[in-house]
């Protein structure tokens, strides 16, 4: 019924961590992995839980050479063989009962795509321990900052959210999915927010997109994830990240704020965008976001 994708690039030292929680989910019929042109041990490990989960069809897939996340997302997609398709990342573990709980509110509520939520775990916490003391959140802040386009991972929230996007480990129909592709565009760099794009796509041509409070994605320690596109100088992961921020604004920020009910240029939220995260990288830039500071608008978010 459902068919996973995962793809990687010389993490199989966390692969190996995370595996065991992807096959054990509920309606799993299929498992893809992959490897973006790596060199490690990937195939190995892949080949290991092949052998221990064998009612699961395992499919290792591997590049020639490097093409990023979205074009390995895109060959799996394409591959895929189930209804149901649940993207999932190399470093991050699932609560029990995820794909249960996504697929059921997919169904009923209805939904295009639902996600659970996401936060990191404490450095030595079991994924148990994790859930347990995250519950409904850890901060009071709103769960979307329609400012920055950011998903507020730690708000507080309890039940289910209507969201222009969830985070990268979703589950949506295949079928939808391939209607509106995978832009390969973050292929460079870190990839930001190329998980993203096809949510936000879907989002502004009527779909809904739910993130519930009911079940968990626990993503690894930053200390036990050594490589990866959060792992640059800060240089290099803030021109990444103003990059692909201005090409996905320029897509769909207008589109997004219209169907809130609201209005914003695009350059206008650009610019702003700009200046708080070269503020957060560099403080002594500090007076020119004094300089800038204009009025920001604020879009309450949609419960469902």
């Amino acid at each position: 019924m459902i068919s996973v994708i995962i793809p990687t690039f010389n993490r199989g030292y966390t692969l190996s961590q995370v595996l065991d929680s992807f096959y054990r989910q509920k309606f799993i019929k299929e498992m893809i992995i992959v490897d973006d042109g790596g060199s490690d041990d990937t195939s190995a490990v892949v080949d290991e839980f092949s052998r221990k989960y064998p009612p699961i069809k395992t499919i290792y897939l591997k590049n020639e050479k490097r093409k990023g996340a979205p074009y390995s997302r895109r060959r799996g997609l394409l591959v895929a063989s189930c209804e149901y398709v649940l993207f999932g990342d190399d470093d991050d573990f699932l609560e029990e009962n995820y794909t249960e709980v996504c697929l059921e509110k997919l169904k009923n509520l209805p939904a295009d795509i639902v996600s659970g939520r996401h936060f990191f775990r404490k450095q030595g916490e079991s994924v148990a321990s994790a859930i347990a003391r995250f519950q409904r959140g850890e901060n009071d802040g709103q769960p979307f900052d329609f400012r920055f386009f950011y998903i507020n991972m730690d708000a507080r929230l309890q039940g289910d959210i209507e969201l222009p996007f969830t985070h990268s480990i979703f589950l949506a129909r295949r079928d939808l999915l391939l209607s509106y592709d995978i832009d390969t565009f973050y292929r460079k760099g870190n990839g930001f927010r190329e998980e993203s794009d096809v949510q936000a796509n879907i989002y502004i041509h009527g779909g809904k997109i739910i993130m519930t409070n009911d079940t968990h994605s626990v993503h690894m320690h930053l200390s036990e994830v050594k490589s990866g596109g959060q792992r640059v100088g800060k240089f290099s992961y803030l021109f990444w990240n103003l990059y692909y921020t201005s090409y996905f604004f320029r897509k769909y920020y207008e589109p997004i704020m219209e169907r809130q009910g609201g209005n914003g240029c695009y350059l206008k939220a650009i610019i702003i965008y700009s200046i708080y995260n070269i503020m957060y990288r560099y403080p002594f830039l500090g007076r020119i976001l004094f300089v800038l500071r204009k009025k920001i608008f604020l879009v309450n978010y949609k419960k469902t």
